[in-house]
């Protein structure tokens, strides 16, 4: 009996012990906070200016609520799903700072002649889509290239040839040129007699008939009576493009859809229904009255989309055409067309006038700017509306001074004789704080420039002074380096996409693809940016212009952190951070270590969009 009993008081002691010993994991784990997802033992790049590492990442419904090791976050944190990373990368999605995203899930869906080799693959491409349709129907498609083909440009008969029966416009690659056949023409009623438009060429032959090329705004002729695509071939349009986003880690997209408010209702139906799987910041036209383009703000207003998912930024115009077709606006003409200096799409007194009327109302605008004229031209205008805002703050600091202070954001202990122009340039050169520029002004406008290929050796600090950004696409200097220096000549092509040249100045870069001129892969815009080599041979040695070559962290900073400065959303996404939306994309090769050109054959393995996992490829789980 007596052993018995303190048997049962050996086991009843072991048992409170035991539960003594187990109280303190039981009350950590009560005591942790529970998260939506972990992403744990993992290499995290945050993309902030310090290229810190980190391990894991905690992710509460739609934000990011801790950043650290895989240690500190199991600690911290218990999920309802933990993906062990198994050392991969992770980054913050990618922002497209430059694509057309409607044309690009378009392109799917129509002929599709980039890569075309010859003039007769470009034909026989068009031939097959001509058999898949009837009589009098429409052939639409882009992506040719005649550079490819001896640089000698197509003309109606070529098309003619293989559809006699059928109306054809096709885009050149870049999108600035159409190459249209007979029956299109006439559809357009263009003949030896149409005009020329402003902004636009007919290409004629030696006896005045249109051949069938149409630079510029002249394609507008023909690509005006093409039927409209439907709804119903926009909604799939659309899907196939947030396919290719959710596979290839693109998160947020800063898109010129023309015509743009055709777009904007399918993304806000797509919005509804939980299927946009990128955030959309979108492009109103430049050349809208300001009537137009307000009245357009009013109306989006109206329907109280989410702003972080759905919102409408800068204003998109042209300024001249691109390189591959000369049809750039150039200071002296080319190098190999001594004849041609490209086509402006206005006057320099007209862009100026409709941007100093649209940044006093308080739009952020961007052109597109090729040619060392155009960027120019873009600068000036820029300049002019620079020169309004900042006199006007000065003329309001004199007459209502603590209002002027409180609207700038300022505080009311700077110097009396605090000069706002001074301030702001000595803030966009980053320099340090000295009299009477002791603040930082907030709203200041991020006017921006797309491409940016061709820039006059002083007209990159004009872009510092003036805070204008610089939004570029890298896997264009892979694409045109193999004609560029014959358009520029040996002394022009130095200042040729030099994005490395332009932060050196402390000029913001973010980076794009500009599909469907390109690609929509960032992993090939990023191994353009660390190699400035061909994607097939990885030609030359060493790079073109090696000195504009970037580090891979540079480069991913530019397509996430620099791109959410583009669209003013840097405190909401950009970096992996607490607090920041999390937007996130799990790398099947590190990128900060692999050789360059194992950056091509990298994939996103996860992509993460507003906290949840939206894409896992095929066998990563």
């Amino acid at each position: 009996m007596f052993l018995r009993t303190r048997l049962a008081l050996t086991l009843l002691l072991a048992t409170i012990c035991a539960a003594a010993a187990l109280a303190p994991a039981r009350a950590a784990r009560q005591s942790k906070q529970k998260v939506s997802l972990i992403l744990t033992n993992g290499k995290v790049f945050t993309a902030d200016a310090r290229g810190t590492l980190a391990e894991a990442v905690a992710v509460q419904g739609e934000r990011i609520v801790a950043v650290g090791t895989s240690r500190e976050i199991a600690a911290r944190y218990t999920a309802a799903r933990t993906i062990d990373l198994k050392g991969r990368l992770v980054t913050p999605g990618f922002n497209d700072a430059h694509i057309h995203f409607l044309g690009g899930g378009l392109s799917l869906l129509r002929v599709n002649l980039i890569g075309a080799q010859t003039l007769a693959e470009a034909k026989a491409r068009v031939a097959a889509r001509v058999k898949e349709l009837p009589a009098g129907a429409w052939v639409t498609g882009r992506g040719w290239d005649h550079t490819l083909w001896g640089g000698q440009w197509p003309t109606k008969r070529d098309l003619d040839e293989v559809a006699p029966d059928n109306p054809v416009i096709l885009q050149r690659v870049d999108g600035h040129v159409s190459w249209v056949n007979s029956l299109a023409l006439q559809k357009g009623n263009v003949t030896r007699e149409t005009r020329d438009p402003q902004g636009g060429e007919i290409l004629r032959d030696a006896g005045g008939e249109p051949t069938g090329i149409l630079k510029e705004t002249a394609g507008n002729l023909v690509a005006n009576v093409v039927p409209a695509a439907t709804r119903e071939e926009m909604l799939e349009a659309l899907s196939r493009a947030l396919a290719e986003a959710r596979r290839y880690g693109l998160t947020s997209i800063q898109t010129n859809d023309v015509p743009s408010f055709e777009a904007t209702p399918l993304y806000r139906e797509l919005l509804k229904a939980d299927k946009l799987t990128v955030r959309v910041a979108e492009w109103q036209q430049f050349d809208r009255t300001v009537e137009e383009l307000k009245r357009e703000r009013a109306e989006f207003a109206s329907q109280k989309d989410e702003p972080l998912r759905l919102r409408l930024t800068a204003l998109k115009g042209y300024v001249d055409g691109t390189l591959g077709s000369r049809t750039a606006a150039m200071l002296a003409p080319f190098a190999d067309d001594p004849h041609n200096s490209g086509i402006p799409r206005m006057s320099p007194e007209q862009l100026t006038r409709m941007t100093v009327e649209r940044a006093r109302e308080g739009f952020q605008i961007t052109f597109h700017a090729i040619g060392d004229r155009a960027n120019r031209m873009a600068l000036d205008a820029y300049a002019a509306a620079d020169e309004e805002l900042l006199s006007e703050l000065n003329r309001a600091l004199k007459q209502n001074r603590d209002e002027t202070l409180r609207r700038l954001g300022l505080p009311n202990t700077p110097s009396p004789d605090l000069d706002i122009r001074e301030t702001v340039l000595r803030q966009r050169r980053g320099e340090p704080c000295g009299a009477p520029a002791c603040v930082e002004i907030k709203g200041l406008p991020r006017h921006r420039v797309e491409h940016a290929q061709v820039v006059a050796p002083t007209d990159f600090a004009r872009f510092r002074d003036l805070g204008v950004i610089a939004s570029m696409q890298p896997s264009h200097a892979i694409s045109d380096k193999r004609w560029a220096q014959d358009r520029l000549g040996e002394y022009r092509v130095l200042g040729a996409y030099s994005w490395h040249t332009f932060m050196a100045h402390g000029v913001h870069v973010p980076f794009g693809t500009d599909w469907p001129v390109e690609p929509i892969n960032p992993y090939l815009g990023l191994y353009a940016a660390v190699t400035r080599q061909g994607a097939e041979d990885g030609a030359p040695e060493g790079g073109w212009w090696p000195e504009e070559r970037l580090s891979i962290e540079d480069a991913i900073r530019n397509y996430t952190a620099e791109s959410a400065y583009a669209s003013f959303e840097e405190k909401e996404k950009g970096q992996v951070a607490a607090g920041m939306l999390a937007d996130l994309v799990v790398h099947s090769r590190d990128l900060l270590t692999v050789p360059p050109r194992e950056i091509l054959q990298t994939e996103a393995d996860i992509t993460v969009f507003n906290g949840r996992v939206v894409y896992e490829r095929k066998g990563d789980k």
